[in-house]
């Protein structure tokens, strides 16, 4: 995170203190629900905090753990699913 920053720093000709703010850093090898922002990585909840205020942060960890349960969920799908097939079984 703080090599991009410090990157779009360097490009933008500014200090430190006044471009990082406006940079935020999407990278795909995160685990989901995390980015990056001012050279650090930022947790979805607080993102929520700093965006709606800090008594909306249990709505960042409460979709974060929904979104962590979808996916949980279509893993173990299709694991039962490649199970069945190797066992000759249905896939439905």
């Amino acid at each position: 995170m703080k090599a991009v920053t410090e990157a779009v720093v360097r490009a933008d000709g500014g200090k430190y203190e006044d471009v990082a703010p406006r940079v935020w850093v999407f990278p795909t090898e995160i685990p989901d629900g995390q980015w990056g922002s001012r050279g650090v990585i930022r947790p979805l909840p607080d993102i929520q905090a700093f965006i709606a205020g800090e008594h909306e942060r249990s709505v960042g960890v409460e979709r974060l753990a929904r979104r962590r349960r979808v996916k949980a969920l279509e893993l173990l799908e299709g694991a039962l699913n490649a199970a069945r097939t190797s066992l000759g079984g249905s896939s439905e």
